[in-house]
């Protein structure tokens, strides 16, 4: 993804800065990784390109870096965790869990997107604190800075401590991204039928 998908200047700007800011933890992973230290990406917007730019990190660390990474949304986590529920009983949560739990590196889309009901800090302080304990490098995606989470103090101070916070532009590149394509399709159909008339 570039700063040009971006159509207001202090978006760009920001774009920039978050960018140096990844490709800097990206250069030194093994560095963060000892250190348990991960990113938490945040911007209000929905569509500002959080989520394609931790996927092309996912990529990039599996790629060239030969990391295991587990990708999911906190709200997969917790239909999951729902899932086990009743007939598969306590230990298929304790696996699910004990999984997210120990992942080289975990990333966790729309963080925050959930209501904060007792039961949901609950299962989020077991994993984040595992992970805390073990310094285990973790990836945030969210539309609230770690400050507005609905959390309670026990989750927010250990993402805080071990994690870059990192804003993001207000501005969805959706339409701007969705319009690139359309035109570029559009190009290569009337390239096509030229080349058929000629």
């Amino acid at each position: 993804m570039k700063s040009s998908v971006y159509q207001l200047p202090e978006s760009k700007e920001i774009f920039i800065q978050a960018a140096k800011a990844v490709k800097y933890w990206l250069e030194n992973i093994q560095q963060m990784q000892k250190q348990g230290i991960g990113l938490y990406i945040y911007s209000n917007t929905k569509g500002s390109g959080k989520t394609r730019l931790v996927c092309s990190m996912a990529n990039e660390m599996i790629e060239k870096h030969q990391k295991s990474v587990k990708f999911t949304t906190s709200l997969k986590i917790l239909d999951e965790i729902k899932s086990t529920w009743g007939e598969r009983g306590k230990n298929a949560e304790n696996k699910l869990i004990s999984d997210l739990t120990y992942a080289d590196i975990l990333i966790i889309d729309d963080f925050g997107a959930e209501s904060g009901k007792d039961w949901i800090n609950e299962k989020f302080y077991g994993i984040i604190n595992g992970r805390y304990v073990d310094k285990k490098t973790t990836i945030f995606t969210s539309n609230y800075p770690i400050s507005r989470l609905k959390y309670d103090d026990r989750i927010t101070n250990r993402i805080l401590e071990r994690s870059l916070e990192i804003p993001f532009p207000e501005e969805s590149v959706r339409e701007h991204i969705a319009d690139a394509m359309k035109q570029e399709l559009i190009k290569k159909i009337q390239g096509g039928e030229n080349g058929k008339q000629a």
